[in-house]
């Protein structure tokens, strides 16, 4: 009894961990962890924010002379994982392209966003906090580190 009991147990909790990928997966109504206002800070895209509330994220660039708007379909805040679709963009802006995913790490008040194009998989994120490679000092791209708003 004790042995079917287990196997019971561990037959559900893996069919659970495959069917939301350890985290909280969804296309709409749950918040993603990272909603909120940020500030970039480097390393290379010109100066802009970067908003996520209700199922958007906006890139606005400080002098108004860009600005992108994207969807999110969906988003795993256990696996620090999200998916856009485009929408709209003014202006020569960033990021570019028609769908992404992203990984990203919030520590603090420090967001670092790794993205990647289309949606088939999800970017590595090499280094927490920075956008060099931890191992040899090299670049990232399209790695994007922010500071939260107050």
């Amino acid at each position: 009894m004790r042995i079917r009991c287990l196997a019971l147990i561990t037959t559900m909790s893996i069919s659970a961990l495959v069917g939301c990928g350890g985290g909280t997966t969804t296309s709409s109504g749950q918040a993603l962890e990272i909603e909120g206002g940020w500030t970039y800070l480097g390393p290379s895209d010109g100066p802009h924010d970067l908003t996520v509330q209700q199922g958007t994220m906006a890139y606005v660039d400080v002098d108004g002379q860009w600005s992108s708007n994207w969807t999110i379909t969906s988003h795993d805040d256990g696996l620090h994982h999200f998916q856009v679709a485009f929408k709209s963009g003014t202006g020569t802006y960033v990021p570019v392209g028609q769908s992404m995913s992203g990984t990203y790490a919030l520590s603090g008040t420090t967001l670092t966003v790794q993205l990647a194009s289309g949606t088939a998989s999800y970017p590595a994120l090499r280094s927490q906090g920075t956008c060099t490679d931890a191992n040899d000092g090299t670049p990232v791209p399209e790695c994007r580190v922010y500071i939260k708003k107050r």
